[in-house]
């Protein structure tokens, strides 16, 4: 592949940066600077792949391949607004695939945007990944600073809950949205080879605890049915990629009432 042309592809894909950056039309539902912010990094992290791969590869005339897996890694609120509007997300994956169109990119598959919460997270992080593999590592950018222009929204009382991992470890949630996987960076970290980076997430939907599989290799299965959301209940086998979750959760009883224990224990039954 020619310098020449690699350079041309690159500073198409500029020209739409500055574009953004300067102004666009703003989202249904969605604030302009939140809607410009996630369209300027999803498109400077597809470059960066986009100058990573055509570095790598060096037959002439070849296009420029694109990850096609991108995973916006937003704080809870955020995060919250989006899947509550998935006209965004598609407007976000029109934009690139009209980019890449333009600027003679290619992508091996359709490309897929996922969200993923992370309430420690005051800023936006963008994973690229390639659907194929090897593509090589993904890229990641992580703007500093708070996210422009989303707005909060309650998110009422968290219900008592938690998960036994194994059967030997209990974890509790104490937050309104838990990232699992295995990357670190998760809430709930497990290190197991059969788990992927980002495999599920917990999420409080109107009072109740709902676990989303995040297009993971291994599978979420819930009473050992394959699903992609299921709102959980106590006493819920979850298995990811075979790795056993029960979920539990904590029925407070009402307040001053005690309950009666007998006075004398059960007789032995007898065999």
């Amino acid at each position: 592949m020619s310098m020449s042309w690699i350079e041309s592809t690159l500073t198409r894909l500029e020209v739409r940066l500055r574009e953004i950056i300067e102004g666009g039309s703003a989202s249904d539902g969605i604030e302009r600077k939140f809607h410009n912010q996630l369209e300027r990094e999803l498109l400077a992290v597809m470059r960066c792949e986009v100058e990573r791969v055509s570095n790598q590869v060096a037959l002439d005339g070849t296009p420029a391949i694109a990850p096609d897996e991108y995973t916006l890694v937003l704080p809870a609120m955020q995060a919250q607004l989006l899947l509550t509007h998935p006209r965004e997300l598609d407007r976000l994956t029109h934009t690139l695939e009209s980019t890449a169109a333009k600027s003679g990119i290619v992508f091996t598959a359709a490309p897929m945007l996922r969200v993923v919460a992370d309430p420690q997270s005051e800023g936006v992080k963008v994973l690229a990944e390639f659907s194929q593999t090897g593509q090589g590592d993904s890229c990641t950018t992580e703007v500093d600073g708070k996210v422009d222009g989303a707005g909060q929204a309650s998110i009422g009382t968290i219900p008592k809950a938690f998960l036994i991992v194994n059967g030997l470890t209990t974890f509790a949630i104490s937050e309104p949205v838990i990232n699992i996987g295995r990357d670190p960076s998760n809430q709930m970290c497990l290190e197991d080879m059969r788990i992927s980076r980002m495999h599920a997430q917990l999420r409080l939907v109107q009072g109740r605890f709902v676990i989303f599989d995040l297009d993971s290799s291994g599978g979420t299965f819930v009473n050992g049915v394959a699903v992609s959301s299921h709102a959980l209940k106590p006493g819920d086998v979850v298995l990811l990629a075979g790795v056993p979750l029960v979920y539990g959760q904590e029925t407070g009883s009402p307040v001053g009432y005690t309950q009666e224990l007998p006075v004398d224990p059960p007789a032995p039954e007898v065999l």
